[in-house]
């Protein structure tokens, strides 16, 4: 064997265990996943999940949002469709998704604006705004609008923080962002990231972008009070240098509190792989420190696939059932079953305690209706229900 030949299988087998390491950490050697495993979902207590798919309540024109991964949404709200950092491409540069998409940027019909928070290529990603069939509006940090290809019909606008933008009932305001804008990665870049504030009247929700913790956070809560924030919480690892451009799980919760909102929306995980940190650890994080801090937080309708499964008492109309123990059954002898269906075939058969409560303004049904509330854990007896985000 020639020295040439020699150098060459020593980098080769140097360099073939590196590669292929790398290109499974990055996804490539394993299929997207579901959403239960991309985003650590199944690794959430049942008893700290969300329990609502709702912003807030007691508003007839609340916004309606649905995930479409990473840090992109679909919000729907006073009659516009909004997009906001859309991304369902399949891979991120060198990343690829690990989140299974069940919806493609086609599907998503007429959308009034898109609003892209900086030019990173998870957030600002080309093919998406492409392939969306009508798009209006544009809306990018000033500096970033030389990034985009022309389309006609569809305007761009560029914004920095404090300007805003009317969407028909809505305003759109620029809002700061501990981040950078340039389209690559290195620590310190001249343009600009943005977070917006979407409002409606009285109504505000906050999206963050990409951000670290900073005192700009005490200045939106002061100056727009939002009711909602949507909030980064992955791509935290390592802390140096990333503390400065990217919020922890612990880190959402406080900037949570500090903003006063009402809920909580986490993005920035669960579907590319852009640090140490692998997407599906930091959901379960979060849902921790919320839980320890008393904070609501939501996760919206994922991929237009339906409501996720929630944690909470069944508060509706269900046609229930008594029925005698078989032996099969523990108990004690002549206890009685309640049989309660909870759809898709499936039954809960155990003991429950049930009570009657009378309905709150939030309920739907007839005035006066009792509602049967009927807890899907029970301690005693370990019995659990995960629903499936498709049912």
């Amino acid at each position: 064997m020639s020295h040439r030949h020699r150098i060459a299988l020593i980098i080769t087998l140097t360099c073939t265990p590196a590669l292929a390491l790398s290109a499974g950490f990055l996804g490539w050697l394993s299929p997207p996943r579901d959403w239960q495993l991309a985003t650590g979902w199944q690794k959430i207590p049942t008893t700290l999940r969300p329990s609502s798919s709702h912003l807030w309540t007691g508003s007839p024109s609340a916004p309606t949002l649905r995930w479409l991964g990473h840090s992109g949404f679909l919000v729907e709200w006073r009659g516009e469709r909004l997009l906001i950092d859309p991304n369902t491409s399949s891979r991120c540069t060198v990343s690829r998704r690990v989140l299974s998409n069940s919806i493609v940027a086609s599907d998503l019909g007429h959308i009034t604006a898109a609003l892209i928070s900086h030019a990173h290529y998870d957030h600002l990603d080309l093919p998406t705004l492409a392939a969306v069939p009508t798009l209006d509006q544009i809306v990018v940090p000033t500096g970033s609008e030389h990034y985009l290809d022309d389309r006609p019909g569809t305007q761009i606008h560029s914004l920095t923080p404090g300007e805003s933008l009317r969407v028909g009932e809505l305003e759109i305001i620029a809002v700061p962002a501990a981040h950078h804008g340039n389209r690559f990665h290195p620590l310190a870049s001249r343009q600009l990231a943005l977070g917006y504030v979407l409002r409606a009247g009285d109504d505000a929700i906050y999206y963050a972008g990409d951000t670290g913790f900073g005192d700009h956070l005490e200045d939106i809560a002061g100056n727009y009070r939002p009711r909602a924030a949507i909030l980064p919480i992955g791509a935290y690892s390592p802390r140096w240098p990333l503390a400065k451009l990217h919020l922890n799980p612990e880190e959402a919760v406080k900037a949570a509190e500090v903003l006063g909102v009402e809920a909580v929306v986490p993005c920035h995980f669960g579907t590319f792989t852009l640090s140490l940190d692998r997407p599906s650890w930091a959901l379960p994080r979060f849902a921790r420190a919320a839980h320890a801090a008393g904070l609501r937080w939501v996760m919206p309708m994922l991929n237009g696939g339906g409501d996720l499964p929630r944690n909470e008492n069944v508060l509706a109309h269900r046609t229930v059932s008594l029925r005698r123990p078989s032996r099969r059954d523990a108990g004690a002898p002549g206890m009685w079953l309640l049989r309660v269906p909870l759809g898709g075939g499936k039954d809960v058969l155990a003991h429950r305690t049930v009570s009657l409560r009378r309905p709150s303004r939030r309920d739907a049904g007839a005035p006066g209706m009792w509602l049967l509330q009927v807890p899907l854990s029970d301690r005693h007896t370990g019995n659990r229900h995960t629903g499936d985000p498709k049912s």
